[in-house]
């Protein structure tokens, strides 16, 4: 019978470990600890197919870890193991023991003479094979729990580099652990870390699978499934797909009852759904809805969710920058939001003032956003020395940010604009004005570019093509004069100034 006690890739995979063991314990050495012949030894390490029996007596006699010797996972040598994932390797080696003798089986076999001699082996390897699981569940939890204690900490404190490490430990573990209540605790965390990362796409795949996991057996819909679906449409309102946030929000809003609205998860959407309202057009409402659900949050929901007020009482003309400081805590979300404003006004005095803001020393992190704080420098910088060619280098968008939304690309183009036409470089400023305006259009129709950007762009457009203009630039000119019309109806009395060239 062909030994199946390893496949040809798993031997040579061994066979390298064996080599590394070669650079600090000679054939004989090796030979004589594991109660093996040199000569065997010597084929192992040459070509022959290494059995298991062999490899526990590496583990036995060497001291060698098995997940290192079978998985290349973790240190060398059990001296160099923690007790328990020590302990936890051993039991995997016998695992893949008893998983061999199964597969050593012949179905086949059970219609010959001594098919009830095989039946109780076949039952004994598989009884086996389920105790050493159990046992390995038993042993992996704890282990398991603490690497996502410490993955959650690493996360908090945004350290990247230990928060990817712990993962990819916690992600070969949890292959060993069949604890449902920590496998969603991992997913809920591998979706944290790819949010951290800003890579939306991945965040919300995780972030489904948690929202499905979340829905219970005993009721249609509780507060859990209700913050999982928030988390849904934060990441759906990352990648600008804001019709489809607006959707899951409705949605869910229906789901919850008349006794779901009193959770604070339900606060936390309803806010959410107050920002999508007002970036949406529909500015009086998107702002009841967040000043109505903002006494019930807390922590960091609430410094955003007041950010986020300020933001739309200066779009709404409510507010001026300097009465925006004195509102509020320190934090670089209100600070994002002023840079952003100060953009728009386009003077000195707004864009002095909201860049002094977003150098304090004292700003409280939940936001981490810098391109406008690089914007607002760069046209600051055009507005007091133009100089077209340093104009022409643009801001680009922080690579180191993650993946970018597909609102990102027309976003930094109406920004280079601006700068263009800050410098004066009109001709440079109308390219780039087009270019913007095939970005826009290329877009899904259920990608909506955000509301600064879609401003920015159309006054371009106002002040760069002239009156009774035909053609795309004229389409985009009259596109321009009905964004304005509309969106100051809607509220945004900001958008009051704009001047037409």
């Amino acid at each position: 019978m062909q030994n199946q006690e390893t496949t040809p890739d798993d031997d040579s995979m061994i066979r390298q470990r064996l080599h590394r063991l070669l650079e600090q314990h000679s054939q004989s050495e090796i030979a004589r600890k594991t109660g093996h012949l040199v000569a065997g030894v010597n084929r192992y390490v040459h070509g022959a197919r290494v059995p298991a029996a062999f490899c526990t007596a590496l583990v036995r006699g060497l001291g060698v870890n098995p997940s290192w010797l079978l998985a290349g996972e973790g240190a060398p040598y059990l001296a160099d193991v923690h007790t328990d994932t020590a302990r936890l390797g051993e039991n995997l080696l016998e695992l893949v023991e008893a998983m061999n003798a199964i597969a050593r089986m012949r179905l086949g076999s059970l219609t010959g003479k001594h098919h009830l001699r095989v039946l109780r082996e076949l039952n004994e390897a598989l009884l086996a094979h389920e105790r050493l699981r159990e046992k390995l569940n038993e042993q992996s939890g704890p282990l398991f729990r603490q690497l996502l204690n410490d993955l959650q900490v690493a996360l908090d404190k945004l350290d990247l580099e230990r928060a990817a490490d712990l993962r990819q430990a916690a992600l070969q573990l949890s292959r060993l652990c069949d604890d449902e209540v920590l496998e969603r605790d991992f997913t809920r965390l591998q979706a944290y870390h790819e949010f951290q990362l800003k890579n939306s796409d991945r965040f919300l795949h995780f972030q489904r699978r948690l929202f499905l996991a979340s829905l219970p057996d005993g009721s249609l819909f509780d507060e859990r499934a209700c913050d999982e679906a928030r988390r849904i449409v934060v990441a759906l309102v990352q990648m600008d797909r804001m019709k489809e946030a607006l959707r899951i929000c409705r949605a869910v809003r229906t789901l919850v009852g008349r006794r779901g609205q009193q959770w604070a998860a339900f606060a936390r959407l309803e806010n959410t759904h107050g920002v999508i309202l007002a970036e949406m057009g529909y500015l009086y409402k998107g702002l009841a809805l967040v000043q109505w659900t903002m006494p019930r949050l807390d922590g960091m929901y609430r410094r955003i969710s007041e950010a986020t007020q300020i933001r739309l009482l200066l779009w709404g003309g409510m507010l001026g920058i300097n009465d925006a400081i004195g509102i509020g805590e320190r934090t670089d979300a209100k600070a994002d939001h002023l840079l952003q404003f100060a953009c728009w006004l386009g003077d000195r005095e707004s864009l002095r003032t909201a860049i002094a803001y977003s150098n304090a020393p004292n700003l409280e992190p939940v936001w981490r956003s810098g391109y406008f704080r690089r914007v607002a420098a760069a046209l600051l910088g055009q507005l007091e020395r133009p100089d077209a060619q340093e104009a022409r280098k643009g801001v680009a968008l922080d690579p180191a940010a993650g993946k970018a939304a597909p609102g990102d690309a027309p976003m930094a183009a109406a920004c280079n604009t601006e700068l263009l036409v800050a410098a004066g470089d009109l001709t440079a400023a109308m390219k780039e004005l087009m270019r913007c305006e095939e970005a826009r259009r290329q877009l899904d129709p259920e990608v909506r570019m955000h509301v600064l950007a879609q401003s920015l762009h159309f006054r371009n457009a106002l002040r760069l093509v002239s009156k009774g203009t035909r053609g795309p630039q004229g389409e985009l000119r009259r596109a321009a004069l009905k964004h304005f019309r509309t969106w100051r109806k809607r509220g945004y009395l900001a958008f009051g100034g704009v001047q037409e060239r």
